[in-house]
């Protein structure tokens, strides 16, 4: 499977410039520059994606000897579109990073895309997993989600892969389990609501990746916060929205206040010139 590219970018940092990378189920291979990710179809076929990048086209090989029908590869490619954000243009904020000389890097190295997971619901889940906790623990809840709940892939090379678990096998997993073997404490509360949300044809969950309008009924998920609601929006392709936590915090405290702790305005303020590209302003600030 091809997929060509309308705006060229740099593979691997836009699957290494945001943390999903190293949160199960994915996997990249730093050797030889491929991302391996396993999925489950609305079929519910359970397939291996190895992908790269080949000039200005994305490759996108299974490895696994499920046939493939036309709809499955067209949901394929749907998914791969939507984790590496190919019909967004970041030409806009190459342009601001000219303008102030400032991130030139971005713009030279063709970087600014983040990744995403196949499914709004996986985010979602992987962002309330990152609140009130440190990213180790985050991948440990991670990994046990996966390990736990989700379908074994059945590969060619016999390597052992697993997809995140759906909703509906969460929801059978049930809260208990969630905090006896996953173990995310009181956040169980929060993952059994938004599977139940991820189901609810009225709240229509997934449908958040395709309008960007109106997303403040996320704010009805238990668990989401400011932090967690400006995350899922950058996720959505919003970056006009700020993840204030410790984290920014302490970077911003730090960077442009010489140690002294601003008023609430003055910290959130920062990255204000960059209008609706503020999240990534800062997320490349802090992490270059």
């Amino acid at each position: 499977m091809i997929i060509p590219l309308h705006e060229s970018f740099n593979f691997k940092a836009a699957i290494t410039d945001y943390g999903w990378w190293m949160l199960s189920p994915n996997y990249w291979n730093n050797e030889n520059h491929i991302f391996y990710r396993p999925v489950q179809l609305s079929n519910g076929k359970n397939i291996l994606l190895c992908i790269s990048k080949n000039n200005n086209h994305l490759i996108i090989e299974t490895d696994t000897n499920i046939s493939l029908e036309h709809n499955d590869v067209k949901e394929i490619k749907e998914q791969v579109s939507w984790m590496f954000r190919l019909q967004d243009t970041f030409e806009p904020f190459y342009t601001l990073c000219y303008d102030y000389g400032e991130l030139l890097h971005i713009p030279t190295k063709r970087k600014g895309r983040l990744l995403r997971s196949p499914t709004f619901f996986e985010d979602v889940v992987k962002v309330i997993l990152t609140t009130n906790t440190r990213w180790k623990q985050t991948m440990n809840m991670v990994s046990n989600l996966v390990n736990g709940l989700g379908e074994s892939v059945k590969t060619i090379h016999q390597h052992e892969f697993k997809t995140f678990p759906t909703p509906e096998r969460v929801l059978e997993a049930g809260e208990a389990y969630l905090k006896e073997h996953v173990r995310v404490g009181y956040r169980s509360t929060y993952i059994i609501d938004v599977a139940t949300k991820a189901l609810d044809s009225d709240f229509d969950l997934e449908s958040y990746k395709f309008w960007k309008s109106d997303i403040t009924k996320l704010s009805d998920i238990n668990g989401i916060g400011p932090y967690a609601f400006n995350t899922l929006a950058m996720i959505l392709g919003k970056y006009d929205l700020l993840p204030v936590d410790s984290e920014y915090k302490a970077h911003v405290i730090e960077k442009y206040f010489n140690g002294e702790k601003p008023s609430k305005q003055e910290l959130e303020s920062v990255y204000d010139k960059w209008g609706d590209y503020k999240f990534l302003a800062y997320w490349y600030d802090i992490y270059s």
